[in-house]
């Protein structure tokens, strides 16, 4: 009789961080899986290794000789101090070149340098430059913690676990059709009416489908002409600012939304002003009616996940540099359109989402440049081009779709069948994306090399430019405050 491999991994304790990773992967959670992600304190851990199984962890819950056979710091002692000391943590992008990895009898072990809970705990923000090769480096307030490359970095650690068991890694595609998507937001931040409108136009010109982020104190007088686009639209704000406190931003938010219904169009998206995350977001936006957000001060160049576990709003993630500030940075328009179409190239080959962002000012007066970015996605044949009130429809109808298979030599048996695309990657590292019925042969599959692995360069930045940077950006954002502070009495 052939021996049964349980397919997926055991979540030993709760961790919502750890969670949300696998959720965004869609990998099976297993009970009967002999792969552990162990988060609270387990007696055995050790003799389980030694027995053949596979353990990852953070160094919290190891034993200190083990930390310091594989040199890693004991840094963050209880889940009640975990917020101190945050800003120290560091991520780097897991290579398994054998830091962190510990062989123990049959079995292995695995202790990330980090901490997924921490990361998804974290609300902070920081300026940061990003990699180009055709300009100066752009800058922007981002989430000071990646939770991309945390995702990225657990989700290695894991393949490498079902790799050094000899089992298939198994989880859910991320996109319905291609291997990757490509999506324009839109923020109209103080555009006039005309300008949305003229962009509106341009872009059915090109059949492509953009998300509007409708700034509607600028716009209420011509909301009518701006829906009537064939377009999906969302809520930037009504006073372009994100307030301190909760009343503000729930009377600023209602508000805009309020006044854009009554023109008939049901919203689903916000966005808030400068991509400022304010920690009682999920809950103002799920008791107005919201289905989705998108911030980059949480998170950026991701895929989407549920923020707060007791909420049901989505992230959706975008890359955080805009035509703008790459202009601002001394690229061409060569340059421009180079650093976005390398970014779907790596994007691509990656299997990662590329949404992009900018403003109607900007994209009228380059829409060239847009119209070779969109159409360099089309030629690829193999990315999604679509909006992000589609996105967030398709993320959820994944999420419904659960997977449970147990594999007898070469066959897998799902416990069901799979309505989408499947991801199966071989201990050796060859892969193929394919959907299945509820029973398949391995042998029968087409497997293809190993998908290139490219992240994408951190530059440093000087510290000092970005921090004039940041006190920049922080006036102009405390000048708008003030300006529209008489505004906002208007809207109670």
């Amino acid at each position: 009789m052939k021996p049964v491999s349980h397919i997926g991994v055991n979540m030993i304790g709760e961790g919502n961080g750890w969670m949300k990773i696998l959720s965004q992967e869609g990998v099976p959670v297993n009970k009967e899986s002999d792969i552990w992600i162990v988060n609270r304190k387990t007696d055995g851990v050790r003799d389980f290794v030694c027995g053949g199984g596979a353990v990852l962890t953070t160094p919290e819950y190891i034993e200190r000789d083990i930390l310091r056979e594989l040199h890693i710091e004991r840094r963050i002692k209880e889940k009640g101090k975990r917020k101190k000391g945050i800003g120290r943590l560091k991520i780097t992008d897991y290579r398994l070149k054998g830091k962190g990895i510990k062989e123990m009898g049959d079995g292995i072990l695995i202790v990330l340098p980090f901490d997924p809970d921490v990361v998804f705990e974290d609300s902070g923000r920081k300026r940061k430059c990003f990699y180009s090769e055709y300009g100066r480096f752009p800058d922007e307030t981002v989430s000071r913690i990646s939770k991309a490359k945390a995702r990225r970095t657990v989700v290695e650690c894991i393949r490498e676990l079902f790799a050094r068991k000899g089992i298939p890694y198994i989880h859910k595609w991320y996109y319905p059709e291609g291997r990757s998507l490509f999506a324009l937001r839109v923020d109209t931040d103080f555009a006039p009416a005309e300008k949305v409108v003229s962009l509106e136009t341009s872009l059915q010109k090109i059949n492509l489908k953009a998300t509007f982020f409708l700034d509607v104190r600028v716009l209420k007088n011509h909301l009518s002409p701006i829906l009537e686009g064939n377009h999906s639209f969302g809520i930037h704000c009504y006073n372009h600012t994100v307030y301190p406190d909760r009343k503000r931003n729930y009377e600023n938010i209602k508000t805009a939304k309020e006044l854009v219904e009554k023109e008939g169009m049901r919203l689903k998206g916000f966005a808030a002003p400068y991509g400022i995350w304010h920690e009682e977001l999920p809950e103002i936006l799920e008791e107005l009616g919201f289905s989705y957000s998108s911030e980059f001060s949480y998170s950026y160049d991701d895929l989407p996940f549920f923020p707060d576990h007791k909420r049901n709003l989505l992230q959706i993630s975008v890359h955080p540099i805009c035509i703008e500030s790459l202009l601002m940075s001394k690229h061409t328009k060569e340059g421009v359109r180079n650093y976005f179409t390398s970014l779907i190239e790596r994007n691509s080959l990656m299997g990662e989402p590329t949404i992009i962002y900018s403003h109607p000012n900007a994209l009228v007066e380059n829409f060239d440049i847009l119209k070779k970015i969109v159409n360099y996605a089309r030629e690829k044949g193999d990315i999604w081009i679509t909006d992000m009130d589609e996105i967030d429809e398709w993320w959820r109808r994944r999420e419904s779709i659960h997977l449970s298979a147990i594999m007898e030599g070469d066959i897998i048996k799902f416990k069901e069948k799979i309505p989408i695309s499947v991801e199966i990657i071989l201990p050796d590292g060859r892969q193929t994306i394919c959907n299945l019925d509820r029973t398949v042969d391995l042998s029968k599959l087409s497997f293809s090399s190993p998908r290139p692995i490219s992240y994408p360069k951190e530059p440093q930045g000087n510290k000092l430019w970005l921090f004039l940077r940041e006190i920049e950006s922080r006036f102009y954002m405390f000048r708008t405050r003030i300006k529209e502070r008489s505004n906002f009495l208007d809207i109670n």
